[in-house]
């Protein structure tokens, strides 16, 4: 490799520490600086290729950012689809409870519910449903706990 020599002025304290490194490690002065301009350069050219890396990860990361927003959407439609068809078909079974009520006592007795009976069956049936909510909340609560239970157990 063809070289040229470079004049440099310096500052008597650098010049020294410079002479402190290349004797530390048995070099010439000369030797040292270009070795320290070698590794420089090097360390530029790398920094421009991490610029571009970083920058790549950066778009990658924003493209993430935006498929993950567009499934968190999704799924907030898919859930609130299911709360609206899981109320309307609730009001369904309902009205055929009340309804079957009123077939089997008019097939039974060849007459229609009697108001009083009919809100007696309507509050015994709230009670049954309240005790089966509270069923499946306290099972949930336990398989809840039992699921958090074996994460402490077992942290990954």
């Amino acid at each position: 490799m063809k070289t040229e020599v470079v004049g440099l002025r310096l500052p008597i304290e650098q010049l020294e520490a410079l002479k402190k490194v290349a004797d530390s490690r048995a070099m010439k002065v000369s030797d040292l600086v270009k070795e320290m301009v070698t590794e420089g350069l090097a360390g530029v050219k790398k920094g421009a290729d991490n610029s571009a890396q970083i920058a790549n990860l950066a778009k990658q990361m924003e493209q993430l950012e935006t498929n993950l927003t567009g499934g968190q959407d999704w799924l907030a439609e898919v859930v609130m689809t299911e709360i609206r068809l899981t109320a309307a078909a609730r009001y369904l079974a309902q009205m055929a409870v009340e309804n079957t009520d009123e077939v089997v006592n008019y097939m039974t007795s060849q007459k229609g519910l009697d108001p009083k009976t009919k809100v007696q069956w309507q509050e015994r049936r709230a009670k049954q449903e309240a005790m089966q909510g509270d069923y499946w909340v306290k099972k949930a609560a336990e398989a809840a706990s039992e699921a958090q239970s074996k994460k402490s157990n077992n942290p990954a």
